[in-house]
């Protein structure tokens, strides 16, 4: 009993503790992808971005007591034999145990989606390039600035320069808060460099979950076979400009849609059939 109502009012302590020290690596998770995303788009300007999105989580804490009793009883044992032996007729031995068991998992939601990873891409090249690698077919610096729209003018608010060094592993200093590395190209941030760091990994993350956000309207319209109005109807999603210009009288920013994905109820990379 006693092993019992330690180990329960222990339990939620511990999930507090472990729950507050899993929650602290998320940010560690977020920075380690994009300086390590930093680094392979320094080494080729050209590479397409790997990335996952932490969409859910959990943290486990199971507590299990047990007490084994045994009892050994000898009546063959006379008064005096026991007053000898320091034996009594009856011994009870008490073994109590305990176990904790702890899980903590992060569910990631690998970035697929083309249009995002092509902002994504878009986004690291403007950083490492400063948009010189932008061509008629990916024009990096209006694909942000859509994505933007209505929202963020300048660029360098979303997507700040300078705050990072690049080098080798030998270049890195002991200081650096923050390394990331592809093959041999290290990138590395310093104190003063905190705040580029978390506003471009704000972008990166608003890049992989987010819609553009200008407002948009349905538009229908209706062609006939010799081009005027009637029979053939065709449906489509325009900007709606009103609003878009209502939106930027508005101070502050405003929410936008974003792409969560449910994780699957089965790891497919982690289930098996033993045979």
């Amino acid at each position: 009993m006693l092993v019992g109502s330690i180990a329960g009012c222990r339990t939620h302590l511990s999930l507090r503790d472990n729950t507050l020290r899993t929650t602290s690596t998320l940010t560690d998770l977020n920075y380690q992808q994009v300086l390590d995303n930093l680094a392979r788009f320094h080494n080729n300007p050209a590479a397409m971005p790997s990335l996952a999105v932490v969409n859910a989580g959990t943290v486990t804490v199971a507590d299990q007591q047990a007490v084994n009793a045994n009892a050994t009883y000898a009546p063959t044992l006379t008064f005096g034999q026991q007053i000898g032996s320091g034996l009594p007729i009856l011994s009870l031995l008490l073994n109590p145990s305990g176990s904790r068991n702890v899980t903590e998992n992060w569910s990631l939601a690998p970035v697929t989606d083309i249009d995002n990873l092509r902002r994504i891409r878009c986004a690291y090249q403007l950083l490492v390039a400063d948009g010189s690698l932008d061509s008629a077919c990916i024009p990096c610096r209006e694909l942000i600035k859509r994505f933007y729209l209505g929202e963020q003018e300048d660029l360098n608010c979303v997507i700040p320069k300078g705050w990072y060094c690049v080098g080798c592993k030998k270049d890195v200093p002991e200081c650096a808060c923050y390394v990331g590395h592809y093959h041999n190209t290290y990138v590395w941030v310093n104190a003063n460099g905190m705040d580029g760091l978390t506003t471009f990994t704000m972008t990166v993350i608003d890049l992989a979950t987010g819609k553009p956000h200008a407002p948009t309207k349905s538009v229908v319209r209706t062609y006939g076979p010799d081009g005027k109005l009637q029979n053939t109807q065709v449906t489509t999603n325009e900007i709606d400009e009103q609003a878009l210009k209502e939106m930027r009288k508005e101070a502050g920013q405003s929410e936008r849609v974003r792409q969560y994905l449910t994780p699957p109820l089965v790891n497919p990379g982690m289930f098996f059939v033993p045979h």
